[in-house]
Protein backbone atom coordinates (compact mmCIF):
# COMPACT_ATOMS: atom_id res chain seq x y z
CA UNK A 1 0.00 0.00 0.00
CA UNK A 2 1.12 3.89 -0.45
CA UNK A 3 2.36 5.82 2.76
CA UNK A 4 -0.72 6.63 4.69
CA UNK A 5 -2.11 9.70 4.58
CA UNK A 6 -2.67 10.66 8.57
CA UNK A 7 -5.38 13.47 7.64
CA UNK A 8 -7.85 11.13 5.76
CA UNK A 9 -10.42 9.63 8.10
CA UNK A 10 -10.21 6.14 9.77
CA UNK A 11 -13.30 4.66 7.46
CA UNK A 12 -13.39 1.73 4.74
CA UNK A 13 -13.17 3.99 2.26
CA UNK A 14 -12.67 7.64 2.64
CA UNK A 15 -11.66 9.38 0.01
CA UNK A 16 -12.40 8.86 -4.08
CA UNK A 17 -10.39 6.06 -5.51
CA UNK A 18 -9.41 5.27 -1.64
CA UNK A 19 -6.64 7.87 -1.18
CA UNK A 20 -4.86 10.21 -2.26
CA UNK A 21 -2.28 7.87 -4.60
CA UNK A 22 -5.51 6.99 -6.19
CA UNK A 23 -5.34 3.24 -6.38
CA UNK A 24 -8.40 2.13 -5.84
CA UNK A 25 -7.49 -0.82 -3.41
CA UNK A 26 -8.36 -2.00 0.03
CA UNK A 27 -7.31 -3.94 2.83
CA UNK A 28 -10.57 -5.37 3.29
CA UNK A 29 -12.20 -8.25 1.84
CA UNK A 30 -14.79 -8.29 -0.94
CA UNK A 31 -16.63 -11.27 -2.23
CA UNK A 32 -15.58 -14.93 -1.62
CA UNK A 33 -15.80 -17.82 -4.26
CA UNK A 34 -17.92 -19.86 -1.37
CA UNK A 35 -20.40 -16.78 -0.78
CA UNK A 36 -24.18 -16.56 -1.86
CA UNK A 37 -25.12 -13.50 -2.49
CA UNK A 38 -28.01 -11.12 -2.41
CA UNK A 39 -28.93 -7.77 -4.20
CA UNK A 40 -30.86 -4.70 -3.46
CA UNK A 41 -31.28 -0.73 -3.50
CA UNK A 42 -31.55 2.16 -1.98
CA UNK A 43 -33.25 5.25 -3.67
CA UNK A 44 -31.51 8.45 -3.80
CA UNK A 45 -32.87 12.02 -4.64
CA UNK A 46 -33.82 13.40 -8.05
CA UNK A 47 -32.00 10.09 -9.21
CA UNK A 48 -29.36 11.45 -10.28
CA UNK A 49 -26.15 10.07 -8.67
CA UNK A 50 -22.63 10.55 -8.51
CA UNK A 51 -19.94 8.20 -9.31
CA UNK A 52 -18.55 8.23 -5.38
CA UNK A 53 -19.43 6.87 -1.96
CA UNK A 54 -17.56 7.02 1.11
CA UNK A 55 -17.33 6.14 3.88
CA UNK A 56 -17.42 7.93 7.39
CA UNK A 57 -15.88 7.34 10.52
CA UNK A 58 -17.43 4.66 12.99
CA UNK A 59 -19.93 5.66 15.55
CA UNK A 60 -19.75 4.39 19.34
CA UNK A 61 -22.24 1.44 18.10
CA UNK A 62 -19.54 0.61 15.89
CA UNK A 63 -21.37 1.60 12.54
CA UNK A 64 -20.56 3.50 9.81
CA UNK A 65 -22.84 5.65 6.79
CA UNK A 66 -22.13 6.20 3.53
CA UNK A 67 -22.06 9.25 2.07
CA UNK A 68 -22.84 10.46 -1.54
CA UNK A 69 -24.09 13.10 -3.66
CA UNK A 70 -26.78 13.91 -6.89
CA UNK A 71 -26.48 17.17 -8.86
CA UNK A 72 -29.20 18.71 -6.18
CA UNK A 73 -28.18 16.77 -3.33
CA UNK A 74 -26.20 15.51 -0.65
CA UNK A 75 -27.28 12.48 1.43
CA UNK A 76 -26.47 9.54 3.92
CA UNK A 77 -27.06 5.70 3.69
CA UNK A 78 -27.34 3.15 6.31
CA UNK A 79 -26.35 -0.31 5.21
CA UNK A 80 -27.09 -3.22 8.02
CA UNK A 81 -28.09 -6.89 7.21
CA UNK A 82 -31.87 -5.57 8.37
CA UNK A 83 -32.18 -2.21 5.92
CA UNK A 84 -30.42 -0.41 3.01
CA UNK A 85 -31.29 3.22 2.56
CA UNK A 86 -31.03 6.75 2.16
CA UNK A 87 -32.04 8.24 5.58
CA UNK A 88 -31.51 11.71 5.20
CA UNK A 89 -30.65 14.65 2.59
CA UNK A 90 -30.18 17.82 2.02
CA UNK A 91 -30.42 20.01 -0.88
CA UNK A 92 -27.66 22.49 -2.31
CA UNK A 93 -28.37 23.16 -5.69
CA UNK A 94 -31.83 24.08 -7.30
CA UNK A 95 -31.00 22.99 -11.11
CA UNK A 96 -31.40 19.40 -11.14
CA UNK A 97 -28.92 19.07 -14.47
CA UNK A 98 -25.96 21.20 -13.41
CA UNK A 99 -23.84 17.74 -12.46
CA UNK A 100 -20.75 20.06 -10.76
CA UNK A 101 -22.15 18.77 -6.90
CA UNK A 102 -22.27 15.13 -7.98
CA UNK A 103 -18.83 14.69 -8.94
CA UNK A 104 -16.26 15.05 -5.63
CA UNK A 105 -17.02 15.01 -1.63
CA UNK A 106 -14.32 14.59 1.04
CA UNK A 107 -14.95 12.73 4.08
CA UNK A 108 -13.47 15.12 7.44
CA UNK A 109 -12.92 13.78 11.40
CA UNK A 110 -16.36 13.78 13.53
CA UNK A 111 -18.37 13.12 10.82
CA UNK A 112 -18.08 16.13 8.52
CA UNK A 113 -18.10 16.12 4.81
CA UNK A 114 -16.93 18.91 2.86
CA UNK A 115 -18.45 19.30 -0.60
CA UNK A 116 -19.01 22.48 -3.75
CA UNK A 117 -20.88 23.69 -5.82
CA UNK A 118 -20.19 26.59 -8.52
CA UNK A 119 -18.14 28.82 -6.26
CA UNK A 120 -19.05 27.46 -2.83
CA UNK A 121 -17.73 24.92 -0.38
CA UNK A 122 -20.01 23.71 1.71
CA UNK A 123 -19.19 21.97 5.07
CA UNK A 124 -21.98 19.23 6.32
CA UNK A 125 -22.27 17.63 9.81
CA UNK A 126 -24.92 15.21 12.00
CA UNK A 127 -27.50 17.38 13.98
CA UNK A 128 -26.45 14.54 16.71
CA UNK A 129 -22.91 12.62 15.10
CA UNK A 130 -22.89 9.86 18.12
CA UNK A 131 -26.15 8.76 15.74
CA UNK A 132 -25.72 7.18 12.39
CA UNK A 133 -29.86 7.99 11.38
CA UNK A 134 -29.40 11.72 12.76
CA UNK A 135 -30.69 14.53 10.36
CA UNK A 136 -27.47 15.96 7.67
CA UNK A 137 -26.96 19.78 8.85
CA UNK A 138 -25.35 22.89 6.77
CA UNK A 139 -22.89 23.75 9.48
CA UNK A 140 -20.92 26.62 7.32
CA UNK A 141 -20.80 28.10 3.65
CA UNK A 142 -17.17 29.31 2.20
CA UNK A 143 -17.49 31.31 -0.88
CA UNK A 144 -14.78 31.58 -2.90
CA UNK A 145 -13.00 34.81 -4.51
CA UNK A 146 -14.81 35.85 -7.83
CA UNK A 147 -12.63 35.12 -9.85
CA UNK A 148 -12.78 31.56 -8.90
CA UNK A 149 -15.87 29.48 -10.42
CA UNK A 150 -16.72 25.88 -10.93
CA UNK A 151 -15.11 24.35 -8.57
CA UNK A 152 -14.11 20.65 -9.01
CA UNK A 153 -12.58 17.65 -7.17
CA UNK A 154 -11.18 17.99 -3.51
CA UNK A 155 -7.72 15.72 -2.38
CA UNK A 156 -6.74 15.99 1.36
CA UNK A 157 -2.56 16.23 0.85
CA UNK A 158 -0.24 14.71 3.31
CA UNK A 159 -0.04 17.99 5.47
CA UNK A 160 -3.87 18.02 6.09
CA UNK A 161 -4.51 20.77 3.75
CA UNK A 162 -7.12 20.44 0.83
CA UNK A 163 -6.75 20.89 -2.94
CA UNK A 164 -9.32 22.05 -5.51
CA UNK A 165 -9.31 22.50 -8.82
CA UNK A 166 -11.43 24.57 -10.88
CA UNK A 167 -13.04 23.61 -14.73
CA UNK A 168 -10.83 26.22 -16.07
CA UNK A 169 -7.59 25.23 -14.77
CA UNK A 170 -7.30 26.87 -11.21
CA UNK A 171 -5.76 24.82 -8.86
CA UNK A 172 -6.09 25.80 -5.23
CA UNK A 173 -4.91 24.69 -1.62
CA UNK A 174 -7.56 26.00 1.66
CA UNK A 175 -6.48 25.21 5.14
CA UNK A 176 -7.72 22.09 6.80
CA UNK A 177 -9.39 23.95 9.86
CA UNK A 178 -11.06 27.11 8.56
CA UNK A 179 -10.80 26.80 4.80
CA UNK A 180 -9.37 29.90 4.08
CA UNK A 181 -7.36 29.93 0.63
CA UNK A 182 -4.06 29.53 1.09
CA UNK A 183 -2.55 29.04 -2.65
CA UNK A 184 -3.40 29.26 -6.28
CA UNK A 185 -1.90 28.16 -9.31
CA UNK A 186 -3.11 28.33 -12.73
CA UNK A 187 -2.24 25.71 -15.76
CA UNK A 188 -1.06 26.95 -18.77
CA UNK A 189 -3.43 26.01 -21.61
CA UNK A 190 -2.83 26.70 -25.13
CA UNK A 191 -5.91 26.76 -27.70
CA UNK A 192 -8.88 24.22 -27.21
CA UNK A 193 -7.19 22.90 -24.36
CA UNK A 194 -9.31 21.78 -21.42
CA UNK A 195 -8.65 21.00 -17.95
CA UNK A 196 -11.67 19.81 -16.33
CA UNK A 197 -12.26 16.44 -16.96
CA UNK A 198 -10.10 14.06 -14.58
CA UNK A 199 -9.01 14.14 -11.00
CA UNK A 200 -5.64 14.01 -10.16
CA UNK A 201 -3.47 12.46 -7.46
CA UNK A 202 -1.29 13.50 -4.97
CA UNK A 203 2.12 12.26 -3.02
CA UNK A 204 3.80 12.71 0.59
CA UNK A 205 5.78 15.30 -0.87
CA UNK A 206 3.25 17.22 -1.60
CA UNK A 207 3.57 16.66 -5.35
CA UNK A 208 0.09 16.72 -7.43
CA UNK A 209 -0.33 15.38 -10.72
CA UNK A 210 -2.73 16.55 -13.57
CA UNK A 211 -3.83 15.50 -16.94
CA UNK A 212 -5.60 18.06 -19.34
CA UNK A 213 -7.28 17.14 -23.07
CA UNK A 214 -3.13 18.03 -24.20
CA UNK A 215 -0.52 17.10 -21.81
CA UNK A 216 0.12 15.47 -17.93
CA UNK A 217 2.05 17.91 -15.66
CA UNK A 218 3.74 17.88 -12.01
CA UNK A 219 3.04 20.77 -9.52
CA UNK A 220 3.95 20.80 -5.82
CA UNK A 221 2.89 22.91 -2.56
CA UNK A 222 5.73 23.44 -0.76
CA UNK A 223 3.44 24.79 2.05
CA UNK A 224 3.96 28.19 1.07
CA UNK A 225 3.16 28.25 -2.64
CA UNK A 226 2.25 26.08 -5.84
CA UNK A 227 5.47 25.30 -7.91
CA UNK A 228 5.29 23.76 -11.69
CA UNK A 229 7.88 20.92 -11.95
CA UNK A 230 7.10 19.26 -15.01
CA UNK A 231 4.90 19.03 -18.07
CA UNK A 232 5.04 17.03 -21.00
CA UNK A 233 2.55 17.31 -24.09
CA UNK A 234 1.35 13.90 -25.98
CA UNK A 235 -0.96 13.47 -28.74
CA UNK A 236 -3.41 11.98 -26.13
CA UNK A 237 -6.39 11.36 -28.81
CA UNK A 238 -9.36 11.81 -28.15
CA UNK A 239 -11.45 15.06 -27.98
CA UNK A 240 -12.61 17.81 -25.31
CA UNK A 241 -15.11 15.90 -23.98
CA UNK A 242 -12.91 12.45 -23.40
CA UNK A 243 -10.10 14.63 -21.99
CA UNK A 244 -6.61 11.99 -21.49
CA UNK A 245 -8.49 9.19 -20.53
CA UNK A 246 -8.31 8.70 -16.81
CA UNK A 247 -7.10 9.97 -13.56
CA UNK A 248 -3.27 9.25 -12.54
CA UNK A 249 -2.91 6.82 -10.84
CA UNK A 250 0.88 6.37 -9.14
CA UNK A 251 2.75 3.39 -8.41
CA UNK A 252 5.65 3.38 -6.24
CA UNK A 253 7.05 5.19 -3.16
CA UNK A 254 10.07 5.54 -0.74
CA UNK A 255 13.17 4.66 -2.54
CA UNK A 256 11.25 2.36 -4.79
CA UNK A 257 10.96 3.95 -8.52
CA UNK A 258 8.17 6.50 -9.01
CA UNK A 259 5.94 6.35 -11.70
CA UNK A 260 2.40 8.09 -12.81
CA UNK A 261 0.39 6.23 -14.90
CA UNK A 262 -2.98 7.22 -17.24
CA UNK A 263 -4.71 5.61 -19.65
CA UNK A 264 -4.69 7.74 -22.70
CA UNK A 265 -7.77 7.73 -25.46
CA UNK A 266 -5.86 6.58 -28.62
CA UNK A 267 -7.41 3.43 -30.54
CA UNK A 268 -6.40 0.94 -28.97
CA UNK A 269 -5.66 2.83 -25.99
CA UNK A 270 -2.22 2.65 -24.06
CA UNK A 271 -1.19 2.37 -20.29
CA UNK A 272 1.35 5.71 -20.05
CA UNK A 273 4.11 5.93 -17.34
CA UNK A 274 5.83 8.85 -16.60
CA UNK A 275 8.56 9.25 -14.00
CA UNK A 276 7.42 11.47 -11.33
CA UNK A 277 10.04 12.65 -9.80
CA UNK A 278 13.82 12.92 -10.95
CA UNK A 279 14.35 10.83 -14.29
CA UNK A 280 17.01 8.05 -13.53
CA UNK A 281 20.29 9.32 -14.76
CA UNK A 282 21.04 5.83 -16.70
CA UNK A 283 17.68 6.65 -18.44
CA UNK A 284 17.83 6.95 -22.02
CA UNK A 285 13.87 7.53 -23.02
CA UNK A 286 12.11 5.63 -25.68
CA UNK A 287 12.43 6.35 -28.86
CA UNK A 288 10.85 9.60 -30.40
CA UNK A 289 8.98 10.05 -27.11
CA UNK A 290 9.74 12.98 -24.02
CA UNK A 291 12.36 11.50 -21.82
CA UNK A 292 9.88 11.40 -18.75
CA UNK A 293 7.87 8.84 -20.41
CA UNK A 294 8.72 5.76 -18.82
CA UNK A 295 6.38 3.02 -20.74
CA UNK A 296 3.53 3.07 -23.47
CA UNK A 297 2.01 -0.28 -23.76
CA UNK A 298 -1.50 -1.09 -25.98
CA UNK A 299 -4.53 -2.30 -24.30
CA UNK A 300 -5.18 -4.77 -27.32
CA UNK A 301 -8.47 -4.46 -28.78
CA UNK A 302 -9.54 -1.41 -26.62
CA UNK A 303 -11.48 1.32 -28.40
CA UNK A 304 -14.13 3.09 -27.96
CA UNK A 305 -17.96 2.74 -27.32
CA UNK A 306 -19.41 6.23 -29.06
CA UNK A 307 -17.66 9.17 -29.98
CA UNK A 308 -17.99 11.04 -26.57
CA UNK A 309 -16.38 8.28 -24.89
CA UNK A 310 -12.75 7.19 -23.89
CA UNK A 311 -11.86 2.92 -24.56
CA UNK A 312 -11.20 3.06 -20.93
CA UNK A 313 -12.64 6.29 -19.40
CA UNK A 314 -12.33 4.69 -15.45
CA UNK A 315 -9.34 5.38 -13.84
CA UNK A 316 -6.46 2.34 -13.50
CA UNK A 317 -6.89 -0.03 -10.06
CA UNK A 318 -3.07 -0.16 -8.56
CA UNK A 319 -1.45 -2.57 -6.15
CA UNK A 320 1.88 -2.34 -5.79
CA UNK A 321 3.90 -2.08 -9.00
CA UNK A 322 0.72 -3.95 -10.47
CA UNK A 323 -1.78 -2.23 -12.27
CA UNK A 324 -4.85 -3.20 -13.81
CA UNK A 325 -7.36 -1.33 -16.18
CA UNK A 326 -10.96 -1.80 -18.35
CA UNK A 327 -13.09 -0.97 -21.86
CA UNK A 328 -15.47 1.09 -20.58
CA UNK A 329 -18.86 0.72 -22.24
CA UNK A 330 -20.94 3.93 -21.15
CA UNK A 331 -22.61 5.97 -18.74
CA UNK A 332 -25.80 6.26 -20.79
CA UNK A 333 -26.66 2.49 -20.44
CA UNK A 334 -24.83 -0.72 -21.43
CA UNK A 335 -26.35 -2.82 -24.68
CA UNK A 336 -26.28 -6.44 -24.86
CA UNK A 337 -23.34 -5.94 -27.12
CA UNK A 338 -20.85 -4.40 -24.90
CA UNK A 339 -17.26 -4.10 -25.72
CA UNK A 340 -15.33 -6.51 -23.70
CA UNK A 341 -12.04 -6.33 -21.58
CA UNK A 342 -9.93 -6.27 -18.80
CA UNK A 343 -5.93 -5.49 -18.85
CA UNK A 344 -3.33 -6.01 -15.98
CA UNK A 345 0.20 -4.90 -16.39
CA UNK A 346 3.10 -5.14 -14.17
CA UNK A 347 6.31 -2.02 -14.15
CA UNK A 348 9.39 -4.12 -13.61
CA UNK A 349 11.93 -2.06 -11.62
CA UNK A 350 15.10 -4.11 -12.87
CA UNK A 351 14.84 -3.56 -16.34
CA UNK A 352 12.73 -0.53 -16.12
CA UNK A 353 9.86 -1.77 -18.39
CA UNK A 354 6.70 -1.98 -18.27
CA UNK A 355 4.37 -4.86 -19.69
CA UNK A 356 1.46 -6.96 -20.35
CA UNK A 357 0.53 -9.75 -17.43
CA UNK A 358 -2.57 -10.50 -18.92
CA UNK A 359 -5.93 -9.82 -20.61
CA UNK A 360 -9.26 -10.64 -20.90
CA UNK A 361 -11.32 -10.17 -24.11
CA UNK A 362 -14.58 -12.18 -23.03
CA UNK A 363 -15.68 -10.03 -19.92
CA UNK A 364 -17.25 -6.84 -19.52
CA UNK A 365 -16.16 -4.45 -16.32
CA UNK A 366 -17.62 -1.13 -16.84
CA UNK A 367 -16.80 0.49 -13.09
CA UNK A 368 -13.86 1.83 -11.55
CA UNK A 369 -12.28 -1.38 -10.51
CA UNK A 370 -11.48 -2.08 -7.16
CA UNK A 371 -8.42 -4.54 -5.83
CA UNK A 372 -9.09 -6.38 -2.60
CA UNK A 373 -5.18 -7.27 -0.77
CA UNK A 374 -6.99 -9.32 1.53
CA UNK A 375 -8.82 -11.84 -1.48
CA UNK A 376 -6.09 -11.05 -4.15
CA UNK A 377 -9.23 -10.23 -6.25
CA UNK A 378 -10.43 -7.70 -8.55
CA UNK A 379 -14.08 -6.96 -8.44
CA UNK A 380 -16.72 -5.73 -11.22
CA UNK A 381 -19.77 -5.83 -13.31
CA UNK A 382 -21.23 -5.83 -16.36
CA UNK A 383 -23.50 -6.41 -19.26
CA UNK A 384 -23.17 -9.71 -20.71
CA UNK A 385 -24.74 -10.69 -24.44
CA UNK A 386 -27.83 -13.03 -22.55
CA UNK A 387 -28.47 -9.39 -21.68
CA UNK A 388 -28.24 -10.17 -17.74
CA UNK A 389 -25.55 -8.25 -15.60
CA UNK A 390 -22.98 -10.00 -13.69
CA UNK A 391 -20.83 -9.34 -10.87
CA UNK A 392 -16.93 -10.77 -11.28
CA UNK A 393 -14.32 -11.47 -8.92
CA UNK A 394 -11.27 -11.76 -11.09
CA UNK A 395 -8.29 -13.52 -9.60
CA UNK A 396 -5.46 -11.03 -9.18
CA UNK A 397 -2.52 -12.96 -10.11
CA UNK A 398 -3.94 -14.78 -13.52
CA UNK A 399 -7.05 -12.89 -14.62
CA UNK A 400 -9.25 -16.34 -14.35
CA UNK A 401 -12.79 -15.67 -13.17
CA UNK A 402 -12.60 -16.82 -9.60
CA UNK A 403 -16.54 -16.31 -9.17
CA UNK A 404 -19.67 -14.56 -12.01
CA UNK A 405 -22.46 -13.67 -10.07
CA UNK A 406 -25.53 -13.59 -12.43
CA UNK A 407 -27.55 -10.22 -11.09
CA UNK A 408 -30.41 -10.44 -13.66
CA UNK A 409 -31.19 -7.68 -16.47
CA UNK A 410 -33.03 -5.17 -14.33
CA UNK A 411 -31.85 -1.86 -15.72
CA UNK A 412 -30.82 -0.63 -11.99
CA UNK A 413 -28.24 -2.82 -12.06
CA UNK A 414 -26.34 -1.03 -14.60
CA UNK A 415 -23.17 0.71 -13.36
CA UNK A 416 -22.07 3.89 -15.68
CA UNK A 417 -18.96 3.95 -14.79
CA UNK A 418 -18.89 4.48 -10.75
CA UNK A 419 -16.84 3.30 -7.91
CA UNK A 420 -17.70 0.08 -5.81
CA UNK A 421 -16.80 0.31 -2.21
CA UNK A 422 -16.33 -2.67 -0.08
CA UNK A 423 -17.52 -2.31 3.28
CA UNK A 424 -16.41 -3.85 5.95
CA UNK A 425 -19.22 -6.90 6.21
CA UNK A 426 -17.90 -7.97 2.72
CA UNK A 427 -20.92 -5.38 1.08
CA UNK A 428 -19.66 -3.59 -2.54
CA UNK A 429 -22.25 -1.19 -2.88
CA UNK A 430 -21.72 1.39 -5.80
CA UNK A 431 -24.13 3.60 -7.83
CA UNK A 432 -26.40 3.13 -10.96
CA UNK A 433 -28.12 5.95 -12.53
CA UNK A 434 -30.95 6.27 -10.73
CA UNK A 435 -30.48 4.04 -7.54
CA UNK A 436 -27.42 2.69 -4.85
CA UNK A 437 -27.11 -0.77 -5.49
CA UNK A 438 -25.97 -3.47 -2.76
CA UNK A 439 -24.34 -6.54 -3.51
CA UNK A 440 -23.28 -8.58 -0.41
CA UNK A 441 -22.92 -12.01 1.23
CA UNK A 442 -26.05 -13.93 2.08
CA UNK A 443 -26.42 -14.73 5.91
Amino acid sequence: MPPENPYLVNSPFPAVHNGSYRQGNTHLAGLLPDDTIETSFASTPKDRVSPWLLYSEQYPDGSHTLWGSTSTHIFKVVSTSKEFRVVSTHRIDKNPWINDLSWSLLMLQDHKVLTYDDNQFFLFGEKDPTDPYSEIVLEKKITMPKNIKSLSKLCRLYDGNIVFASRDGLIGIIDDEDFTLLATYKIPLKLREKAYHNDYAADEKGNIYISTTKKILGIQWNGKTIVPKWEVYMDFGGNRFQGIGTTPTLLGSGDNDKLVCVVDSQKPARMLAFWREEIPVDWKGLKGQDKRLAAAVELPNSRPAGKLMAAVENSPTAYGYDIAAAQYNGFLGQSCNTKKGVYKLKWKPDSNTMSLVWHRDDINMNNVLVYSAKTNYLYGSGKESDCNYYYYSLDWETGKTVRKYKLGVDKRFDDPGDANVIGPDRSIIYNSKKVLVRVRPKE
